[in-house]
């Protein structure tokens, strides 16, 4: 005798739905935060009721997701799997280590491969080089589009992604304190398109110096790039743009990695 199906109550979608978007609200919430937070502050931050949030929070802790500890909740070692696993299956990530590990070798700067993620930029792989920067950048840091190797990459934007990455910074300066306008911006952004790549020093880290350039993808809109950093005392920019065909080979390269 067949199972009978119970019919799917009306609604039942479209709340299944919202619980999941929610559940991600609160693990993007905790991945953000870079100490333990406590329940009232995760519900504030995603904008959900405590009791809705504590519900959600004990459904990921069960699932590995979440640990809380001493009365606040940080994320759990599942995130971690999920991680690796991009690591594993993504083309362009299992392609980032040779081809960094040259591109460090040859020029003795740090090599960074960037991912960009909605408005914002993460780090997938990363290769010292023999003159490393003081402050490292640890795999999966979210970064910003508007300051150093996220220009780039804020460069090969739809205008309408752009218009809403500009309106959602509430100051473009660098953090060396340069002011930074709109307009500066949109210039800098032309110029780079024009280019191929960009140069920074001290735009957001204090005393970084870096290039940058997009990795290739085939509708002309990156989704990657690939930097050279170093410390700007040491790395001015005449020698940093000396490195910007070792650079453009590298993100060739990976370009290529990826469309296989």
């Amino acid at each position: 005798m067949r199972e009978r199906v119970q019919p799917m109550a009306a609604g039942q979608p479209q709340t299944s739905m919202r619980s999941v978007e929610r559940a991600f609200d609160v693990i993007e919430v905790l991945e953000r935060s870079d100490t333990p937070l406590r329940l009232s502050e995760v519900a504030r931050r995603a904008g959900l009721s405590p009791a809705t949030t504590l519900r959600l929070l004990g459904v990921l802790q069960r699932r590995g997701f979440v640990v809380a500890e001493q009365q606040a909740y940080h994320l759990g070692p599942a995130t971690l799997s999920i991680a690796h696993g991009f690591l594993v299956t993504d083309s362009l990530s299992r392609a980032a280590t040779p081809v960094l590990q040259e591109l460090a070798a040859t020029t003795g700067l740090t090599a960074t491969l960037h991912i960009r993620s909605g408005l914002e930029r993460i780090v997938i792989a990363r290769v010292d080089g023999a003159d490393p920067l003081r402050y490292q950048l640890p795999i999966g840091r979210r970064l910003p589009l508007h300051l150093g190797a996220g220009k780039v990459l804020a460069a090969a934007m739809q205008e309408d992604e752009l218009d809403a990455l500009i309106a959602g910074v509430a100051d473009l300066g660098t953090v060396g304190g340069k002011p930074v306008s709109e307009v500066d911006l949109r210039a800098e952004l032309d110029q780079i398109r024009e280019r191929g790549f960009h140069f920074s020093v001290n735009e957001r880290v204090l005393g970084s110096s870096g290039v940058s350039a997009p990795v290739p993808a085939p509708d002309g809109h990156s989704m990657a790039s690939v930097s050279l950093s170093g410390p700007a005392e040491r790395h001015h920019e005449d020698e940093m743009l000396g490195w910007v065909p070792e650079l453009r080979r590298a993100a060739a390269a990976l370009g290529r990695a990826r469309a296989l």
